[in-house]
């Protein structure tokens, strides 16, 4: 893993912590590799360079206590993982990627309208397999 990616990983862990202990996140948190080595190859101008932390924050500081709520009365859902924002469109969507190994969603991105996965009132609006299949389908990029 490059510099800047152990620098995200570094700052989801710090992010995160609030919510999941040390060992949960030491043994789960990973930032799927396709995108790692993609991300610097491509030039797409709604997409963040290697993730965008503000907007991870975000939508953890809006539905942080969600899920608290469902932790604290063990209660959570799938959804209940480790997700770094990646990019937006328009004024409310953002696409999200799992970073969470211990979930079937690992490695896929979904798109929200002014939510984030934490949000129990929300569901994706899209939903793609990885990041190649992301980009190749919303952005017609193909990776090598």
């Amino acid at each position: 893993m490059n510099s800047e990616g152990k620098e995200l990983t570094k700052n989801l862990k710090e992010i995160y912590s609030t919510y999941f202990d040390q060992e949960y996140l030491d043994k789960n948190l990973e930032i799927p590799k396709i995108y790692l080595d993609s991300i610097g190859k491509i030039s797409v101008k709604d997409l963040y360079k290697l993730g965008s932390i503000p907007n991870t924050v975000w939508g953890i500081d809006l539905y942080g206590n969600e899920f608290l709520e469902r932790k604290n009365s063990n209660t959570l859902t799938k959804k209940d993982k480790i997700y770094l924002t990646i990019g937006d469109w328009g004024s409310h969507h953002d696409f999200h990627i799992n970073c969470d190994k211990s979930s079937p969603d690992f490695g896929k991105i979904f798109d929200y309208n002014d939510a984030h996965p934490w949000c129990e009132s929300h569901e994706p609006e899209v939903e793609w397999a990885d990041f190649r299949e992301f980009l190749k389908d919303d952005f017609k990029i193909e990776l090598e």
